[in-house]
C-alpha cells in the first residue's frame, strides 16, 4: 500500500463543516465550505486535549489566575470585618483635605461593588481562548460566556447605573435653563445618555435582582466547561467531575428557584433568591464566623447557606490548588528539560 493511499484510508472531516476530505487533493478545498483541505489537516494534527504541561502556556496562565481570583472573592468582607481595611494605606494624588488615606475609605469597600467585579474578572478568565488544540464542540460556551460575564455585570451595578443617569438627567436640565448661548457643548450627551439609560437601561427593581441571579448561575455552569478541560488535563477526568458536581448543582438550584419566582410561583422568600446575585456569598461566609448580622435587605445567616458557602468556596479553593500544583510541575519539567 502506498503512502497515497494510506493517507486518504485516514479520516480527514473538515474543520468548519465536518465534510470528508480524504479524496480531496492537498492543495484543493472542501467541496463545500470552500475551506483549504491543508487546514483541516493542520487542524486534525493538533491534540483535542494536550496534557497541561503541553497546553498554551497563556491560557494556563489566565486560568489559574481566574481560579485564583474566585478564591479571594471573600477577601474584602474578611478585611472589613476585622478592621483591616482601615489600616491598609491607599496612595493618593492629590493631597488634600478630604483625601481618601486607608482602604475603607474606597468604592471598592462599599458593598456589592468589589464582590461582583472579582467574580466577572474571575469567570472571564476562565473563558480565555486556548490555542494549539483541537476545536472542540462545547467552545461555543467561550464566547457566550463572556457576553453572560458582561450582562452580570452590567445588573450588578444597576444601582450606581441608575444614579449616574439620575446625576447626569439633573445636570442636563440645569444646562437646558440657561440661555441656549451659554450651554455647554456637553449638554446633548448628558441628555442623551442619561434619558437613553433610564429609557431602556435596568432599573434597581426586583426583577433586575432575578434576572442577575440567573445570569450568573448560567455563567457558573458554562465555566465548568474550561474547569473541566484544565483540570482533566492535568489530572483524572473523575476527579475533575467529582470536583465541578457540586458548583453544577449549585448553579442549577439557584437558577431553579429564580426561574419559579419570575412566573409568580416560587414559595421562597425573594431575599432568599437575591441573596445569590453572583452565585457566590462571601458576606455570609465571613459573618457566619464573625457572628454579625448580614444586613438590612438579607437574612439572617443560617446553618444550611453557610454550608453550601463553604462548600462552593472549598470547591473553587482545590480547583486552583490543583491547577497550582500543576503549573509549578509544569515549570519544574520544563526547567529539566532546559538544563538536558
Amino acid at each position: 500500500m502506498t503512502n497515497a493511499a494510506v493517507e486518504t484510508s485516514v479520516d480527514l472531516p473538515c474543520h468548519v463543516c465536518g465534510y470528508d476530505l480524504r479524496a480531496q487533493p492537498q492543495d484543493g478545498q472542501c467541496p463545500e465550505c470552500g475551506t483549504s483541505v491543508a487546514e483541516s489537516r493542520r487542524v486534525a494534527a493538533m491534540p483535542r486535549r494536550p496534557a497541561w504541561q503541553d497546553s498554551d502556556p497563556r491560557w494556563r496562565r489566565r486560568v489559574l489566575a481566574g481560579a485564583w481570583v474566585l478564591v479571594l472573592l471573600p477577601l474584602m468582607d474578611v478585611l472589613n470585618v476585622s478592621g483591616w481595611a482601615a489600616s491598609v494605606p491607599v496612595p493618593t494624588f492629590w493631597d488634600s483635605r478630604g483625601t481618601v488615606y486607608t482602604l475603607d475609605h474606597t468604592l471598592a469597600a462599599y458593598p456589592g461593588v468589589y464582590q461582583p467585579l472579582c467574580f466577572c474578572a474571575g469567570v472571564v478568565l476562565l473563558f480565555s481562548k486556548e490555542r494549539g488544540r483541537r476545536p472542540g464542540r462545547l467552545d461555543w460556551t467561550r464566547r457566550w460566556g463572556v457576553i453572560c460575564s458582561y450582562v452580570v455585570l452590567l445588573f450588578s451595578v444597576t444601582q450606581f447605573l441608575f444614579l449616574a443617569a439620575l446625576v447626569m438627567v439633573g445636570i442636563a436640565a440645569m444646562f437646558l435653563a440657561m440661555r441656549p448661548e451659554y450651554q455647554p457643548a456637553a449638554t446633548p450627551l448628558f441628555v442623551n445618555v442619561g434619558a437613553t439609560y433610564l429609557r431602556f437601561g435596568p432599573h434597581p427593581m426586583d426583577g433586575a435582582g432575578i434576572v442577575l441571579v440567573a445570569f450568573a448561575s448560567i455563567v457558573m455552569l458554562l465555566a465548568c466547561v474550561p474547569l473541566f478541560d484544565a483540570l482533566r488535563s492535568s489530572g483524572s477526568k473523575r476527579v475533575a467531575a467529582v470536583l465541578l458536581a457540586p458548583l453544577a448543582l449549585f448553579a442549577l438550584m439557584h437558577l431553579a428557584q429564580a426561574a419559579p419566582h419570575s412566573l409568580g410561583g416560587s414559595r421562597l422568600a425573594l431575599p432568599d433568591i437575591l441573596n445569590y446575585g453572583i452565585y457566590f456569598r462571601p458576606d455570609l461566609l465571613v459573618n457566619y464566623f464573625a457572628r454579625l448580622p448580614v444586613g438590612v435587605m438579607w437574612t439572617q445567616p443560617t446553618l444550611g447557606g453557610f454550608l453550601v458557602e463553604v462548600a462552593k468556596w472549598c470547591v473553587v479553593l482545590a480547583i486552583a490548588v490543583r491547577l497550582s500544583i500543576a503549573q509549578l510541575a509544569a515549570w519544574h519539567g520544563r526547567r529539566k528539560r532546559g538544563a538536558a
